[in-house]
């Protein structure tokens, strides 16, 4: 997993809870408090206590200044509880002056949603009734992400392509899959390719008309017009690490922290029983999805 960066969870906590000596007449400030936790199999990270009072119209009043202070050098990775969000920057006079100012920045992941992406197209395909030889799955991948990950895809489709800009970045995987599954990876650089597709895995919606008829699978948060994007609801987090992560804080990004921050592979197997699509309220299961995949084939 290369270096490990240690991150923080913020949890804004009411001051009123917080007991007090009867001796004293008037509050005194509370500071905040980073607690270490110890997740199994991986670097530790901290649960950042805050203590603050409520503002106007019922929204805590966070004390930031003492939270970048007692975050030190967690600062920049931050995971924040739902609806609270980080003051804004002052600005800066270029790109690399905001990334050496100090402040307090959240924590986005990189790798693991696209990562989990592919794994919920493997779900799905596994579900379909559709014979494996038939159907057409494409990865649209532009950074070169999932070149060690995509293998799995292979027993799983008659035809596997990837678009990607640099095909040299998937040279190695084509010569692997065709030695392990007799399996002929097709590259292309042009967006088109994945119109025809039944399952698309994407890094980048930009690259879609609308158009396409097949299931999307993407971390992305583009929409294009009428595509079938699917998104995933809150995975299950291994019994291990559920209790772990603190109220408020989103267990999709609280398991992509403890892999790209702590090393935590095993948050690579998640698993995922419902799904939505963009602007429908409704939730799929795995197998509902596998049977859109077989109407997809019959248009």
């Amino acid at each position: 997993m290369g270096a490990i960066f240690l991150f923080a969870c913020v949890q804004v906590l009411q001051r009123e809870a917080v007991p007090l000596p009867h001796k004293l007449k008037r509050r005194v400030p509370v500071q905040p408090a980073c607690i270490r936790v110890n997740p199994p199999g991986g670097a530790p990270f901290f649960r950042l206590e805050v203590y603050c009072r409520k503002g106007r119209g019922g929204a805590p009043e966070i004390p930031w200044d003492a939270v970048e202070r007692a975050a030190g050098r967690l600062r920049t990775r931050l995971l924040l509880p739902a609806g609270v969000c980080l003051p804004a920057p002052p600005p800066a006079r270029s790109a690399a002056q905001a990334q050496l100012e100090p402040g307090l920045r959240a924590f986005s992941p990189k790798r693991l949603p696209l990562l989990l992406s592919l794994r919920m197209a493997q779900q799905v395909l596994r579900a379909s009734r559709v014979p494996a030889q038939q159907l057409r799955v494409t990865v649209v991948d532009t950074k070169g992400t999932l070149c060690h990950a995509i293998d799995a895809l292979a027993p799983l489709a008659g035809s596997l392509r990837v678009y990607t800009p640099d095909a040299a970045q998937y040279k190695a995987t084509a010569a692997r899959l065709l030695r392990r599954w007799g399996a002929t990876l097709i590259l292309s650089d042009s967006p088109g390719c994945f119109a025809q597709s039944h399952v698309v895995v994407a890094d980048d919606l930009r690259l879609f008309s609308g158009c396409e008829r097949g299931l999307i699978f993407s971390p992305d948060t583009h929409t294009p017009l009428k595509a079938r994007v699917v998104r995933c609801r809150a995975p299950q987090l291994p019994e291990a690490y559920a209790g772990l992560c603190p109220p408020g804080i989103d267990p999709l990004l609280f398991a992509c922290a403890l892999y790209e921050l702590c090393g935590i592979k095993e948050m690579e197997r998640l698993q995922f029983g419902h799904f939505a699509f963009d602007n429908v309220s409704r939730v799929f299961s795995v197998q509902e999805l596998g049977g859109l995949i077989e109407m997809a084939g019959k248009h």
